[in-house]
């Protein structure tokens, strides 16, 4: 399978009966299938479900600048989101909708072999590495194996934290230095490949 496949396979996606009424269409993600790098959000707002672009709202417009600051744009990387459908009210997807949207996400990690996973948020940090605590986590980086891929994860606050925080910038700051620390990750893992091919 290849992920436009995997794509078309939850285009009409109907495991959760809650988000069939709730979202307009599936939100699969967007970017480069073939980036090094792996964005993971919660879940599709009202903006993503009409547009069907990941992060398109607000916290998209953050995003941009938050991957601006360490030279990168949208085609560099891949996003998706923990769930691919929007949840009524912008509530918290349920344990059991997680869930439903496993198997999916971890076919598309397998697909894309991904270098570096950034989770934003606690709800993609707490999917991949099983850890809660966004505060504590962020920043920091995880060696981790999915599929016998091993790969680093570096879980980071969610773009909308900053909207929430009244746009506080002692925390965009914050998530700047979140977002370099991913740079460095890349660079060091780009210099390992080059001795590697040397």
């Amino acid at each position: 399978m290849n992920l436009t496949a995997l794509e078309e396979q939850y285009h009409n996606c109907k495991r959760c009966p809650q988000l069939c009424t709730s979202r307009s269409q599936v939100v699969f993600g967007s970017g480069n299938y073939q980036a090094e790098i792996l964005l993971i959000g919660e879940a599709p707002g009202a903006n993503e479900d009409k547009q069907g672009v990941p992060f398109c709202g607000m916290s998209g417009q953050i995003l941009d600048q938050l991957l601006n600051s360490i030279n990168l744009n949208r085609k560099d990387i891949f996003i998706t989101n923990t769930i691919l459908c929007h949840p009524e009210n912008n509530r918290n997807p349920s344990p059991e909708e997680v869930e439903n949207c496993r198997e999916r996400l971890d076919q598309l990690i397998e697909l894309m072999q991904p270098k570096v996973i950034l989770t934003l948020g606690n709800f993609a940090t707490q999917r991949i590495l099983g850890k809660t605590g966004i505060k504590s986590l962020r920043g920091k980086s995880f060696p981790h194996k999915i599929n016998n891929h091993t790969l680093t994860v570096v879980p980071v606050i969610h773009p909308a934290n900053y909207l929430y925080s009244g746009r506080n910038p002692e925390l965009l700051q914050q998530m700047k230095y979140d977002f370099k620390k991913v740079l460095e990750i890349i660079q060091v893992k780009q210099e390992q490949k080059n001795l590697f091919e040397f």
